[in-house]
């Protein structure tokens, strides 16, 4: 059956409503891009191919809903294409899994999962039924109803990687993080090297404040497959993750730096993951935002002294003492009183300024230890 791909909705793809605000967009693309992103790390060229369709959608969403006026432009050809989104393709076929699989090439997730749903009812013995079935749920973010599917896929044949793979990215949007560890750890059981379970299974790690564990994987991933971008992006996730949960973190969920150290992780992280040579945004940013904190860190600030009164002392007792010495009229006692007082003055200024002007990273660690709820490194 020839199919010709036709206009994308891009607010179904991401699971938005048209009117979702900016914020709202750039969530949901991220979301998406982490899942997707991975996916193309398949070693299954139909995996990777459908992977690598969406990431491209999810880029041309990403410029064009970010972009008001091409928002606007995209909005009004929505609103007028209908036909084009809706459209069936070949009616020449009465398998319903291949009419589902042509409306997923178009682009119309929601006439693939009616057809899917049809494929179900007509072959509910057909684990490959139902794995597209759940996969027109998960791509329309309806991810209860894809958790059942995949279940009765496994169900049906147990020995399927994709499945276990796919019923975990379910769990893992849901946060079910033991229920996604437990369909990844089986993949692996499945695939011993499957560097895509692998990777999974360092998301786990990273939603569960388990940033070492996560790292260790990452690195040993791009070890044994170099030059491969997709997992290369992962091991930046976990590079910035780690230093993260390196610094100090407070009460209030602030994350800062309060030591040398911290303020080194930082930087040394950063240039790391810009060592990656990844052309991503999200991965731009976190380098950015790395730099930042850590500039932001060794910024000097003036810190309040409890003891000024005993600066003032003795700036004042050293004038006395030196106009008492202007006050004797003598060439010689002048020019003491002028040696004595410059080096003096200048020494009690120097030890206040080191005393006082100090990195806001030790200004922060004085100020707020009281709020420290985990001291980092």
């Amino acid at each position: 059956m020839a199919v010709q791909e036709t206009f994308v909705d891009y607010y179904q793809i991401l699971n938005i409503q048209p009117t979702a605000a900016a914020a709202a967009v750039k969530a949901a693309i991220s979301t998406q891009r982490r899942v997707w992103i991975k996916r193309q790390g398949s070693a299954d060229p139909a995996r990777r191919a459908e992977a690598e369709a969406t990431v491209r959608h999810l880029r041309e969403a990403e410029e064009t809903l970010l972009n008001p006026q091409r928002r606007r432009q995209y909005d009004e050809r929505l609103r007028t294409a209908p036909e084009s989104v809706t459209a069936a393709p070949d009616a020449g076929s009465s398998d319903w899994m291949e009419r589902a699989e042509a409306y997923l090439a178009m682009g119309n997730n929601t006439a693939a999962h009616r057809a899917a749903c049809e494929a179900t009812t007509v072959r509910g013995n057909d684990h490959r039924a139902w794995a597209l079935r759940a996969r027109t749920s998960f791509i329309g973010g309806n991810n209860p109803d894809a958790e059942f599917e995949y279940a009765e896929a496994i169900r049906l044949d147990p020995t399927v990687p994709d499945y276990h793979q796919d019923l975990g990215e379910v769990y893992g949007l849901q946060e079910k993080w033991p229920q996604a560890m437990r369909e990844y750890t089986r993949v692996l059981q499945l695939d011993a090297r499957n560097p895509v379970a692998q990777t999974s299974i360092a998301q786990v790690y990273l939603n569960t404040d388990q940033a070492a564990k996560a790292l260790e994987i990452m690195e040993g991933v791009v070890r044994e497959n170099p030059g491969n971008e997709f997992f290369t992006f992962y091991l930046g996730a976990a590079l910035e993750a780690n230093a993260l949960a390196g610094l100090t973190h407070l009460a209030d969920d602030t994350i800062l730096a309060t030591s040398e150290a911290q303020v080194q992780l930082l930087e040394r992280t950063a240039t790391r993951i810009a060592g990656l040579r990844l052309n991503d945004p999200e991965v731009a940013q976190a380098i950015a935002n790395l730099r930042r904190m850590a500039a932001g860190s060794r910024e000097p600030m003036w810190v309040h002294s409890r003891n000024w009164q005993v600066y003032a002392i003795a700036i004042g007792a050293l004038m006395c003492g030196s106009f008492g010495g202007l006050g004797s009229g003598s060439g010689g006692g002048i020019a003491a009183s002028l040696l004595l007082f410059a080096p003096l003055t200048a020494l009690i200024v120097y030890v206040y300024v080191q005393r006082h002007r100090k990195p806001t990273f030790e200004h922060a660690a004085r100020q707020l230890a009281g709020q420290v709820v985990r001291r980092g490194i």
